[in-house]
């Protein structure tokens, strides 16, 4: 979750902080707090990660362009193996292009980054 700073709609306590409850959150399931876009910034994450004995991370988010690329790069390097799930990421227009053309384009680059993509359609049928 990104804290950020005070009077952001993301600062902590602010409506736009908390994790979304449609995501389902666990009531055991930890919550990292992070200041900048990649969430392995956070050390408290990456420990928690290895001491799952996770080998591979699935990444959903916001900002497609910011968070999710940070992280992207931040799970790569901590040397666990990506899954990307491509239609579960967002992002918002800029001036230059529109928010669907940043997602396709970031998809691209996270595969040429060596990061498995998948949907979430793929995701749950596998998982089922």
């Amino acid at each position: 979750r990104h804290d950020g700073p005070e009077g952001d709609p993301l600062a902590p306590g602010a409506t736009g902080w908390p994790v979304w409850p449609l995501l389902g959150q666990a009531a055991d399931e930890p919550t990292f707090g992070k200041k900048i876009g990649n969430a392995f910034s956070n050390p408290e994450l990456a420990e928690w990660v290895a001491g799952q004995g996770a080998k591979d991370v699935v990444l959903i988010g916001a900002q497609t362009d910011f968070c999710v690329a940070a992280t992207v790069k931040g799970a790569l390097a901590e040397g666990l193996a990506v899954t990307v799930v491509s239609d579960a990421h967002s992002t918002l227009d800029s001036l230059e292009e529109k928010a669907p053309d940043i997602i396709a384009r970031h998809n691209e680059a996270f595969a040429g980054q060596g990061a498995r993509m998948t949907t979430t359609a793929e995701l749950v049928a596998a998982n089922n």
